[in-house]
């Protein structure tokens, strides 16, 4: 998904541009939407009472929710700069293994992208920029299988954690489409982050990587 939105960008950066609004408007835009979200370089394994070896567990992607809004400035014929306000629901899952199952990362953020847009045909726009990111709440819970002199049989329990093992803040690059119809705004992003998020001395560095769909209503346009 990162190489095509990149080749993307570089493909349509190459063609004449228009303009989607008037020189030195102003309009802003309330958006709600969805994330594919996961943590680069995040590993995570299960030590199991009783064996030596650890299982390493498979990472996979964390739904979550997008909302905000962004103002968007139209700085010539074909460029304009925009800048957000968002909430974003991101982290990470791990696929069920034997004793644990339900593994999930969740940060709770706040994130302001400012990015470069670039109209190369009526509608339709090519981005870039940075975003700043701030978690607010962070967390990990999983469900182990228990099986001792209390439980015999075994039982699942519930654990979560604080994520004190995770950053607050962090940076990304947002690269991206976006396709105007009417008032409306579909928007397609890859958020790839540049900072690492992990607390861990000696650990490989960790980064939010964010697929983001979201649809925007304009207002003033």
């Amino acid at each position: 998904m990162k190489k095509f939105l990149l080749s993307a960008v570089m493909l349509l950066a190459s063609v004449h541009g228009f303009a989607q609004h008037e020189v030195g408007k102003l309009t802003f835009m309330p958006k709600v939407g969805i994330n594919l979200a996961t943590i680069g370089g995040d590993v995570c394994y299960h030590w199991v009472e009783g064996v030596s070896d650890a299982q390493k567990m498979e990472q996979t992607y964390r739904i979550g929710a997008v909302a905000g809004i962004e103002g968007e400035y139209q700085l010539s014929q074909p460029m304009s700069l925009s800048v957000g306000l968002l909430y974003s629901l991101q982290g990470n899952k791990y696929k069920d293994i034997e004793f644990q199952k339900g593994f999930t990362s969740t940060f709770h953020e706040v994130c302001v992208p400012v990015l470069l847009n670039y109209y190369v045909v009526k509608g339709l726009a090519v981005k870039a920029g940075l975003q700043a990111g701030y978690a607010f709440n962070k967390k990990q819970s999983y469900e182990s299988f228990i099986e001792d002199a209390s439980h015999p049989n075994g039982v699942w329990l519930k654990s979560s954690t604080s994520g004190s093992v995770y950053k607050p803040f962090d940076i990304a690059v947002p690269v991206g489409l976006s396709y105007d119809f009417d008032q409306w705004r579909v928007d397609l992003r890859y958020n790839f982050g540049l900072t690492s998020i992990s607390k861990l001395d000696g650990m490989a560095a960790t980064h939010h990587r964010v697929i983001q769909l979201s649809l925007g209503y304009q207002l003033g346009k």
